[in-house]
């Protein structure tokens, strides 16, 4: 279907299904609490493409999912954005991945299984196939529930061809994986507390953050957008830095995938990092409200409503 498209977002990791039970009261451990449980569309690969998708993006999404009935509706309701969902590839024998997640009811996680093994599956074809499509697209995004020889290919063929590649570590555990890989990584959109992990130190002010960064940019990264949560957003690349206030609603979960689409989606757009910034925070507010699908009109709208909110956090030397 994407042959001969040159502007495409070829998206690669995980997609599976998310099983979250969120309680109606304070959670108690040890026993059994009321709620609700819902089931709904997940990875981050599958999130960032679908959110893309929705923007009227051109998306190629390969992802593997089991010879089950998860599978058949994940590539469904991902194929209702316009993603591209033939690189969904069916693995015989193994069961599509699943997420399983215990919330509180004010939304923070209490506890979460994932069984994504397979994610393991790959083989020298199936990433072969979905290189074929690297020459043709925009760009490269990919999630860390890649094994990593599958990860390291991808990269490498990603900056030979000289195509921008964005990344998220997924979690704290998986942040591990991106770490003998920074170089060559175009944009990297994560977590405070994955940046730790990739840089192996903790960090407990605003200045341990832009040293942090800068030490991950010397390793190669070019770009960085580091959600830090109450503290705000710490954007930086060689050239520029800038702190911007952290929007009301809380991004994470679900709203950092729709956020890193924003992003992505303001790249071929706009070189301001605070520009981009806006572009995510907006979209990941729109996630948050269910509009589907997306009005650009609204996410233009929105995204003028956080341009304006840089904050300086402290004096620069």
């Amino acid at each position: 279907m994407l042959k001969g498209i040159t502007e495409y977002w070829l998206c690669v990791g995980g997609a599976n299904v998310d099983v979250q039970g969120v309680t109606s009261a304070r959670l108690l451990p040890g026993t059994s609490n009321p709620g609700h449980v819902q089931q709904v569309a997940g990875g981050v690969a599958r999130n960032v493409a679908e959110n893309l998708g929705w923007l009227g993006e051109e998306v190629q999404l390969f992802a593997l999912v089991g010879e089950d009935a998860d599978g058949e509706w994940l590539r469904q309701v991902t194929a209702k954005s316009g993603v591209s969902t033939h690189g969904m590839l069916r693995i015989a024998g193994k069961s599509t991945g699943r997420y399983l997640a215990i919330r509180d009811l004010d939304g923070e996680l209490y506890t979460a299984v994932a069984d994504m093994e397979v994610n393991e599956a790959w083989t020298e074809e199936l990433v072969r196939q979905a290189m074929e499509r690297l020459p043709q697209a925009a760009g490269l995004f990919m999630d860390a529930n890649l094994p990593v020889p599958v990860m390291h290919a991808f990269l490498e063929e990603a900056n030979r061809l000289g195509k921008i590649v964005a990344v998220d570590p997924v979690s704290v555990k998986k942040a591990e994986k991106w770490r003998p890989f920074l170089h060559g990584v175009h944009v990297l959109i994560a977590s405070i507390d994955e940046i730790e992990i990739l840089s192996g130190q903790s960090l407990h002010s605003f200045n341990d953050v832009e040293v942090c960064a800068k030490r991950l940019l010397e390793q190669g990264v070019r770009q960085l957008m580091i959600n830090c949560g109450e503290a705000g957003l710490y954007l930086c690349r060689e050239a520029e830095s800038i702190w911007i206030a952290a929007p009301p609603a809380p991004i994470r979960e679900a709203a950092c995938d729709a956020f890193a689409a924003g992003i992505l989606f303001a790249q071929h757009r706009t070189p301001l990092l605070r520009e981009q910034a806006a572009y995510g925070m907006a979209l990941a507010e729109m996630s948050r409200d269910k509009h589907r699908p997306y009005n650009l009109e609204l996410l233009m709208q929105r995204k003028q409503s956080f341009t304006g909110k840089e904050m300086q956090i402290f004096e620069r030397e």
